[in-house]
């Protein structure tokens, strides 16, 4: 911002009007309210099925288990409604984070803030690339474009400039105002936010939006296919079974009950429960991690992922460039720190000319505070600033025009690429080959170099180029260091074993990303093969794709080469993940199999086109996200598996008195209790379950391979086998001994939850090398044993769910493994 600039608003104003106005948000149509959530519960086929059994049971006089089915009928609700609103809840969290962030300037600072803190009044910095979302009136402009196709319809962008964009002709012209739901595509500029929120020009089109929905994933479409087949299968089954027991035993009341109870022991409403629970709880430890997920293929997908294309600005090093080296063509400078020789003050000068005033470019920060050292003022008093043109494809530098007082014409500034700006100098041909050997010397040390010249001209060019024929007298080298990361070589690493490529590419220069590349540990010894962009142009597509597996590093890449980049990877058969920052990047990140956008310095189009965005823009960070997709999909498959064979046994049960007579082993308050047991576990202590040892040390898992293959089905159908062939002996050796009715259920209730707890175990170490703990687990088991204990110990508690009413001396079993959970939570809390 210029030094004599409003200071804007004050942080209590700021306050205040955000307290009037409320949050610059339109109304959620998505987000569900406890009604809703309530409603979309109650309305599951679970629900239903104890409704008509409660009602059946009145039906035939059997008031107390109506009323017990009742009350199971509160708790399987409130269940199912708690785990609705967590999930709901973390999507509202992540809805937060992916929030558009803005600069405003408040009392003289400039604050990057979400978009839901804008406020009216609110000095806006609008740059390149920004999605706006409130309305605003223009203060100044730079050759600023907007894409107002989304609120007007107009494809065409529309150029804009100062002005008061209200009063009497504010309908008559808009080139003075910015609507919500525009996209600033050129130029930059000061406005002053007028609208927030549902008063905003996007409130009046939100209703048409709010309809938009993202497209299933393969993994749901795979999820509905798997729950279709299996309701269909047990409605068949329930019908059946009813019809046969009804048949047999004379008592077509008996047998709809059968059938109720085997239909609510098939039903597969936990798959849902599965999907929801573990994906939004699975984005929520992601965006924890510093990683946000935007759609949910991008977790299906990161667990495929063999190629990472990475940037190397920020991602791989800390984007905090400081002025390391200086050269005016003559004699170099290392500042360390201290404030420069006079005769570098004309170098810094110009660049200083060429930055963008109050900006805050990493590097054009590093000019301002070097030149601050050197005691020179940002602004000259006596120049005024031109027109101003950006970094565009083919010509990698910035061009600043100014108005000096008492000359004729034009001056220019130009900072940018040393190769590109000494290509347009023209001065003493061994100053001009000092520079470009000192610029080759400092690339191959890894530092970011950008040359600075400057020039005279009647007239800037249109739009701020550099006329035709115009001479530039370069005024010397900036050399900028930009270290790496210190987590990068250790998360390189990883990828490698977890057979995951890593590919550099950045707009620096060869030399520069060969030496990040080296130092980064992207190749194991040798020289990295790189490709600049150039070299890349000049090939066609099949070309490109022969060469590119072997290439770790792509340098002076225009971001629309990216595109080209990430479709050759995908030829080759790779499934790619690219990160990207700006609104050229977007076309590649929609094309990658995951793309990635940058959190802090990305633009608002590239987060849109993403998958996943960056928060802290840290490589480590991608790399952890990948591990996260892993552990997500493994325990996703794990928890179906479970799933699979844990009804098995339930519903052999459910059978037993169908096929060979008897009585109802398994009622339906069994059911229920044995619901409550198995969704907590599904969903909740799967998603717990920590990422398998060697999860970072096997190849990615192939595209084509399905979630829930047929192999794995019949291993979990194989495992649930084994277990009611336990709880089919269980009850062979009861009717040996002559056991009772309610003994005969105890005995199938107990040998099921018992069967459930060790299909648990088995599941969860499936894959996992070294026993992990999962405090989840632990609380349900010693949930499951207070339950047991009341059950069986507890006169009179068991007879109201039809078991023996007297007390067991077997229960006190029960402290046996609930003391040895809390021992192992207690462990766990004690070591965090």
């Amino acid at each position: 911002m210029p030094d004599n600039s409003p200071p804007g608003l004050t942080d209590e104003q700021a306050a205040l009007r955000l307290r009037s106005d409320g949050p610059n948000v339109l109304p959620s149509a998505s987000r569900r309210g406890l009604i809703r959530i309530a409603w979309s519960a109650l309305t599951q086929p679970m629900f239903l099925l104890l409704l008509a059994t409660a009602a059946l049971y009145a039906l035939l006089g059997n008031l107390g288990d109506a009323g017990m089915l009742a009350v199971s009928v509160l708790l399987v609700g409130g269940l199912s409604i708690y785990q609705e609103q967590r999930t709901e809840r973390v999507l509202e969290a992540l809805k937060d984070l992916s929030s558009p962030r803005y600069t405003v300037v408040r009392e003289g600072r400039a604050l990057h803030i979400a978009s839901r803190e804008l406020v009216r009044g609110d000095r806006l910095l609008v740059n390149e690339g920004d999605r706006l979302s409130a309305d605003a009136r223009i203060l100044e402009a730079v050759g600023l474009q907007v894409d107002e196709s989304l609120c007007t319809g107009e494809s065409m962008p529309q150029s804009k400039h100062a002005g008061d964009g209200g009063g009497a002709d504010e309908d008559k012209d808009d080139s003075g105002r910015l609507f919500a739901g525009s996209l600033v595509v050129r130029g930059d500029g000061v406005a002053e936010v007028s609208a927030t929120g549902a008063q905003s020009t996007l409130g009046s089109i939100h209703r048409s939006i709010a309809q938009l929905g993202p497209r299933a994933s393969r993994l749901q479409d795979e999820l509905r296919q798997l729950v279709g087949r299996v309701a269909w299968l047990a409605v068949f089954t329930c019908v059946v079974a009813a019809m046969v027991f009804a048949l047999r035993e004379g008592s077509w009341t008996q047998g709809l009950l059968v059938g109720l109870t085997l239909a609510m022991s098939l039903i597969p409403e936990e798959f849902a429960v599965v999907w929801s629970v573990m994906l939004a709880l699975g984005s929520w430890r992601l965006a924890k991690s510093n990683v946000l997920t935007r759609q949910p293929q991008a977790i299906e997908a990161l667990g495929t992922t063999t190629v990472l294309c990475v940037d190397k600005t920020g991602t791989l090093t800390h984007n905090r460039m400081t002025l390391a080296l200086l050269h005016d063509g003559e004699v170099q400078c290392n500042p360390a720190g201290e404030a420069p020789p006079p005769r570098f003050h004309r170098l810094l000068s110009g660049a200083l000319h060429a930055s963008c005033t109050g900006g805050i470019e990493p590097m054009d920060h590093a000019v301002r505070s070097m030149a601050q050292a050197a005691g020179l003022s940002e602004v000259d008093a006596d120049w005024r600033p031109g027109a101003r043109r950006g970094i565009r494809e083919g010509a990698p530098y910035v061009v600043h025009w100014w108005h000096a007082a008492g000359e004729c014409g034009q001056t220019v500034a130009v900072k940018g690429a040393a190769e590109a700006v000494l290509a347009l100098c023209d001065a003493d041909a061994v100053r001009m080959q000092r520079l470009r050997e000192s610029a080759e010397r400092w690339s191959a040390a890894g530092l970011r170099v950008l040359a600075v010249a400057q020039g005279h001209a009647e007239q800037a060019g249109d739009d701020g180029a550099l006329p035709e024929g115009i001479s530039l007298a370069p005024l010397g080298l900036l050399g900028f260091m930009d270290p790496l990361r210190e987590e990068v070589p250790g998360a390189i690493e990883e990828c490698r074993r977890a057979g995951v490529r890593v590919v550099m590419i950045t707009g620096d220069a060869a030399l520069t990303a060969r030496s990040i590349a080296r130092q980064a540990g992207l190749v194991d010894g040798g020289q990295a093969q790189v490709l600049t962009g150039k070299a890349l142009a000049a090939m066609d597509d099949e070309t490109l794709r022969r060469c590119v597996r072997e290439v770790q590093v792509f340098a002076r890449v225009d971001p629309t080469q990216k595109l080209r980049i990430v479709r050759a990877l995908q030829q080759q058969g790779d499934i790619v993940a690219m990160t990207g920052d700006g609104v050229n990047d977007a076309p590649a990140l929609k094309a990658a199999d995951i793309g990635v956008a940058m959190g802090q310095r990305g633009t608002d189009v590239a987060r849109e086109a993403a998958s996943l965005v960056l928060l802290d823009d840290n490589f480590a960070s991608l790399v952890e996200a990948v591990r996260a997709g892993r552990r997500i999909f493994t325990n996703l498959r794990k928890a179906l598996g479970y799933l699979f064979a844990v009804h098995v046994p339930i519903v052999g049960v459910a059978l037993i008195p169908v096929v060979m007579g008897g009585p109802v082993l398994l009622l339906p308050l069994h059911v229920v209790l044995l619901e409550l047991l198995i969704d907590p576990a599904c969903s909740l202590v799967f998603e717990a379950e920590p990422a398998p040892d060697d999860s970072m040390t096997v190849p990615p898992r192939r595209r084509e391979d399905v979630l829930f293959s047929l192999a794995l089905a019949v291993r979990a159908f194989t495992m649930g086998a084994l277990v009611f062939i336990g709880v089919a002996a269980v009850q062979w050796g009861c009717r040996v001994l002559g056991a009772t009715h309610e003994e005969l259920r105890m005995a199938s209730l107990g040998s099921i939850v018992l069967g459930n707890l060790l299909l648990l175990l088995w599941f969860r170490g499936s894959g996992v090398r070294v026993a992990h703990t999962n405090t989840v687990f632990h609380a349900l088991l010693i949930g499951v044993c207070v339950v047991w204990g009341l059950l069986t110990a507890v006169p009179g508690v068991g007879s109201a769910f039809g078991l023996p009413g007297a007390s067991s001396p077997w229960a006190l079993w029960v402290v046996l493994p609930a003391s040895w959970a809390l021992w192992r939570i207690f462990s766990v809390s004690r070591r965090h």
